[in-house]
């Protein structure tokens, strides 16, 4: 019964496909869409029985996602008022500080969202989680082809470079093809992109502030901190968009005094403790028990702190996992794409010796990427754990590199 499900929304959602404006104007033909669609649908199953073995499958969020969902489905179907109510309620004494990072409403929104997607899901697959695997991957494609198109426009006759860029580099196709967190977060942030795009480029309608607003809402309520780092990249290219000649040094500004603002807010609000956030998200990260785990110093709250620190989140973020720290062979993809990073760094501005393009939007993507994969370094102490959090943010970084090589045309 489960299979027939499966192939019968198979092929419709794969018909769907073909028949949205949205994506058959994209620059991706028919049969690519739906070989990328397959792909991730593909790459989600795996997803989805790598954590079925024993030994993940206890700790595994997706699939405790899955058994809440069943009785939230039952809820939903009998009492859908109270359904959508539970999103809104908690049984705290107060929320919670919105930077906590336990026991308080908004940090469990993280895991309540997804549940609650998933339970409206179950009503029409018969509560199949590989059926849902399709629905997932049917809304992580908006945010992918939206931020094809934004690189189609800038890169001309690199299509098949963008599409191994932003769809089939290993770590974000496994982890942003599964049922979790990732997928959404790539997809709401690519739809942001593509909106305030759409808006610098023509004029911002009504409707791309409520897709901004929505899509903005979804990513605080699964990782807060990534809306966050939105914030002054999109200012910076709002700016620069604005002051043209002038888009490289606005974003050096920008950061510049988000960086003072970083380091003086607690000193104004208590409750905008964003050093003390971070410290506390590492902390929690070092009570875990992990075979990736990497022996740092507790990151201190205080600028000398950070300082002290930096040579270590940069080697987190950027270096991990070493060549010496390969242990089998789930290592060797995350790996290659390190290498593949920094090689075509050096290809693009040593060898062919050109420029990344000036487009503020170029320079958005290279901005808002570092800056979460600094606060991923900052926070995060497993070698695994950090492919997983760095996966929807490779893309922008590697697909610039990419679109401005020469190493293969359309």
């Amino acid at each position: 019964m489960e299979a027939t499900i499966f192939i019968l929304y198979l092929l419709l959602f794969g018909f769907i496909i073909t028949k949205i404006p949205f994506f058959i104007k994209s620059g991706l033909a028919k049969w690519e869409l739906l070989s990328l669609f397959v792909i991730k649908i593909t790459a989600g199953i795996a997803y989805a029985r790598f954590y079925r073995l024993p030994q993940y499958y206890e700790g595994s969020d997706t699939w405790r996602f899955y058994r809440l969902s069943l009785t939230e489905t039952q809820w939903l179907i009998h009492d859908p008022i109270a359904f959508v109510k539970d999103l809104f309620v908690h049984g705290y004494s107060s929320p919670g500080n919105i930077l906590g990072v336990e026991n308080s409403y908004w940090n469990d929104l993280k895991s309540n969202v997804p549940v609650k997607i998933m339970a409206v899901m179950n009503v029409i697959t018969h509560n199949s989680y590989y059926t849902n695997i399709i629905l997932f991957n049917f809304l992580f494609l908006f945010g992918l082809v939206a931020l094809f198109k934004i690189f189609n426009s800038i890169y001309y006759n690199k299509k098949y470079l963008l599409i191994a860029g932003l769809f089939l580099l290993p770590s974000t196709l496994f982890w942003c093809s599964g049922i979790h967190k990732d997928g959404l977060i790539l997809s709401a942030t690519g739809i942001i992109i593509y909106l305030f795009y759409q808006g610098l480029n023509a004029k911002f309608h009504f409707t791309y502030w409520i897709g901004i607003v929505l899509c903005g809402v979804l990513i605080f309520s699964l990782r807060n901190y990534v809306l966050l780092a939105l914030f002054p990249a999109l200012l910076s290219w709002y700016l620069s968009h604005k002051f043209t000649k002038r888009g490289p040094a606005i974003f050096i500004l920008v950061y510049f005094v988000g960086g003072v603002l970083f380091f003086l807010l607690p000193f104004i609000s208590v409750s905008f403790n964003l050093p003390l956030y971070l410290s506390l998200k590492q902390h929690d990260f070092m009570q875990l028990q992990a075979t990736s785990v990497v022996n740092l110093p507790a990151l201190v709250p205080t600028f000398k702190g950070f300082v002290t620190f930096l040579p270590y989140a940069l080697d987190m973020a950027f270096m991990r996992p070493h060549l010496s720290e390969i242990k089998n062979f789930s290592y060797i993809p995350a790996a290659a794409e390190v290498l593949l990073l920094f090689g075509l760094v050096a290809y693009v501005l040593f060898v062919q010796k050109s420029k990344i393009s000036p487009s503020p939007v170029i320079f958005f993507f290279i901005f808002f990427a570092i800056s979460i994969l600094l606060i991923c370094g900052y926070t995060i102490p497993f070698s695994g754990a950090i492919v997983r959090y760095r996966s929807f943010v490779f893309p922008f970084l590697i697909t610039p590199l990419l679109g401005a090589s020469n190493i293969l045309s359309k």
